[in-house]
């Protein structure tokens, strides 16, 4: 732990403490946990108090329940906007679209862009791919019917982290391969690409910090039960064909253990001829972007460059090969 700095130990020291609270039933540790991540957004958040407080809104599934949705408009602004699609972290079996608002309302204020975030169904009620149908059946929708909220559903990006970086990887891979809605970005922090556990940081005793080994083992068994292929492209997108994807901001951390996939993913969106701006932070742990931004340059630091990837993409629609580099030239230089 020598490079990590002070706050992030003492973020550690915390969630150590709290560690209990993975043996809680499952119910209660959805409340503890959110309970938690809210804490942290409104303390360790950065405020946008200019973004007005988001709207709550669903719609009916194809399966015929309903997909909650929270909607943030940056204010002032001449409609409409581009639209940041959502999904929140939370190893697939918790978390929720309410936790990461003060997040939100930053991306919407410094982007300029209408964020949705999505409330999609949890493991192990609801295991692979019942969450991911709902992300992506959230992500037509939005594209359809983004014109009722002052979005502008003809420019559309993904994103998330953790779990919701695995789902905003992944519904990528849907749209390209279902002829789907035409995504202009995908914003991947500490994404969980590769879910058949063979990354060698998912293993090394210096990543054990916030997401922890037991926790891994905990989401994996409740988003894929036996019988599932964890090597599904559509589980694992690391194992897909990653060609004619959008260009990516991908965010990994060196104390992370979902540091190997992310960093892999990003060379073979790269590899593809996608365009990718991708960071390791030093130092950094799992979730470090959206837990300490009030504290910790490095999370303001992804932060605008999440914003900035977004303003490019809706600015340019950058898609060629040959914009790669100017991709991530943009981002470095504005």
């Amino acid at each position: 732990m020598s490079n990590i700095p002070l706050p992030v130990q003492l973020l550690i020291g915390i969630t150590k403490l709290g560690a209990e609270r993975t043996s809680l039933p499952l119910d209660e540790r959805r409340i503890s946990s959110n309970r938690f991540m809210k804490f942290m957004d409104s303390f360790a958040g950065l405020k946008s108090p200019a973004v007005p407080e988001p709207d709550n809104s669903s719609f009916t599934s194809k399966a015929g329940h309903e997909i909650a949705l929270r909607i943030f408009k940056p204010a002032d602004i001449n409609w409409p906007l581009p639209v940041w699609v959502y999904f929140h972290g939370g190893g697939f079996t918790i978390g929720s679209y309410d936790v990461r608002d003060n997040f939100c309302k930053r991306i919407a204020d410094q982007a300029s862009c209408v964020v949705v975030s999505v409330q999609y169904r949890l493991a192990p009620e609801h295991p692979f791919p019942e969450g991911l149908q709902d992300c992506y059946e959230a992500t037509c929708w939005v594209s359809e019917n983004a014109h009722t909220f002052g979005g502008d559903g003809s420019k559309l990006a993904v994103g998330g982290e953790s779990a919701g970086g695995n789902f905003a990887a992944v519904v990528s891979l849907m749209a390209r391969d279902k002829n789907g809605p035409k995504i202009l970005h995908q914003t991947l922090l500490y994404p969980a690409v590769d879910c058949s556990g063979s990354a060698p940081s998912r293993r090394e005793e210096d990543t054990d910090y916030l997401l922890t080994q037991n926790m891994l083992k905990q989401f994996g068994e409740a988003y894929l039960p036996a019988g599932v292929n964890r090597k599904d492209p559509y589980c694992s997108p690391v194992f897909a064909d990653l060609t004619g994807l959008p260009p990516a901001v991908v965010i990994t951390a060196e104390h992370d253990p979902l540091r190997d996939e992310g960093n892999r993913y990003a060379e073979k969106l790269k590899k593809a001829g996608v365009p990718v701006v991708h960071k390791e932070y030093p130092g950094m742990i799992h979730d470090f972007v959206l837990m300490m931004p009030r504290f910790l340059k490095e999370s303001r630091e992804a932060i605008d460059t999440v914003s900035k990837g977004l303003c490019l993409a809706f600015k340019e629609q950058p898609t060629a090969l040959h914009k790669a580099k100017q991709f991530s030239t943009d981002i470095a230089a504005s």
